[in-house]
């Protein structure tokens, strides 16, 4: 096992369980690429991780005890994730990265399928070790990677898109709550469906009611609008993605209901439409990877929040969603407060919601934390 020693000061992040280690916090880098132990400047244990100079983060702690990242380990780590996530039906995240002890590595369940993603070099590098622990805890009939995201590419890591285990169909069954999603896990984005927003779905089904008017912007496969259809509402889907709006549009035809469909960008497609609706959901990809970015995409998100306040009915509700780290609760209270400001709307916070248990937030690692919504609605006096 390499051997790592750890700048003077910056050795309260690991004994804090936080996990990353940047290239100015190491003192004395090992000779090589592999596991490592992190010891601090007086030779203590600090933890044991992956180390290569070569990622954006050299050293990701995966265990805070002596021990190796064996078979044995990932056995241990895969059996508590899932242990924990009983109960919550067919569909759900079974590994969430840095939260769940295993750094770079997301994980779906959909029935007894499994999506995954890697995204770091260290648990590139020790696939060979995790996977036989994951097919062996799980006993999944199939595995299909989708590591083809953003983080992987700013490791230097090749895509990888395909299956990796045993029998995976062209187009995955999703269960949610009666409903049923047929989709291309070669063409879906991300994992295949955002199991991220299953709560806050509950939620909006539970709040909408029939006869009322609902947009949903950014509707992916419709998870939203097919929920509000359900109840009785009328429901508009708007996304740019054609391939999930005609898994929105199978969806519906399977269910017997209605939900009308518009193709195209966000901003531009608010701007045509006429209100009022009764429900306005926003849920923008990833505006936000990295802190420089921020100002621009605040701007953006207060254009968009604009428009759809102009379409708001009055006592209507605004759902606002951020997925990005970077882009906290805060920026988005300010965001609704000048997009309000712009149109004298007064506004309260019915609700905030995060993301879900399935998708863990460690007290040690903030990044951790990354969905947030903002449930508003029309307050006039």
């Amino acid at each position: 096992m390499l051997r790592l020693v750890v700048k003077a000061g910056k050795e309260r992040k690991l004994r804090n369980f936080y996990p990353n280690l940047y290239r100015d916090e190491i003192a004395a880098p090992p000779e090589g690429v592999g596991v490592a132990e992190a010891v601090d400047v007086e030779g203590r244990f600090l933890a044991v991780g992956y180390y290569d100079p070569r990622s954006r983060v050299p050293f990701r702690a995966f265990r805070f005890d002596p021990g190796p990242l064996n078979r044995a380990f990932f056995q241990g780590r895969f059996a508590r994730a899932l242990r924990r996530r009983q109960g919550l039906g067919e569909s759900y995240r079974l590994v969430h990265g840095e939260a769940d002890g295993l750094p770079g590595l997301v994980v779906d369940r959909f029935g007894e399928v499994l999506v995954l993603q890697v995204r770091s070099r260290g648990m590139e590098a020790l696939r060979e070790v995790w996977l036989p622990a994951l097919l062996e805890v799980v006993a999944p009939k199939g595995v299909y990677e989708r590591s083809d995201v953003e983080a992987r590419r700013q490791e230097g890591l090749p895509e990888r898109v395909g299956v990796v285990y045993g029998e995976v169909p062209e187009v995955l069954e999703v269960e949610e709550d009666g409903l049923r999603f047929p989709i291309p896990l070669a063409l879906a984005q991300k994992t295949g469906y955002y199991l991220d927003q299953r709560e806050n779905r509950r939620l909006f089904e539970a709040m909408v009611r029939p006869g009322e008017r609902v947009l949903d912007v950014y509707s992916y496969v419709g998870g939203f609008a097919l929920r509000a259809a359900r109840k009785g509402a009328y429901a508009l889907a708007v996304d740019k993605d054609l391939e999930a709006l005609g898994v929105l549009d199978q969806a519906a035809l399977r269910l017997g209901l209605r939900v009308d469909i518009r193709h195209g960008e966000a901003l531009p497609t608010l701007r045509g439409l006429e209100g009022p609706f009764h429900h306005v959901l926003l849920d923008p990809p990833t505006l936000v990877k990295r802190p420089e970015e921020l100002p621009a995409m605040k701007r953006h998100l207060v254009d968009l929040v604009r428009e759809a306040l102009r379409l708001l009915a009055e006592e209507g509700f605004l759902w606002l969603s951020s997925c990005s780290y970077h882009l906290r609760l805060e920026d988005l209270l300010e965001v609704a407060r000048r997009a309000a400001a712009d149109l004298g709307r007064r506004l309260r916070v019915h609700r905030v919601t995060y993301q879900p248990e399935d998708h863990p937030w460690s007290l040690h690692i903030p990044e951790s934390l990354y969905l947030k919504t903002l449930v508003l609605q029309d307050d006039p006096l």
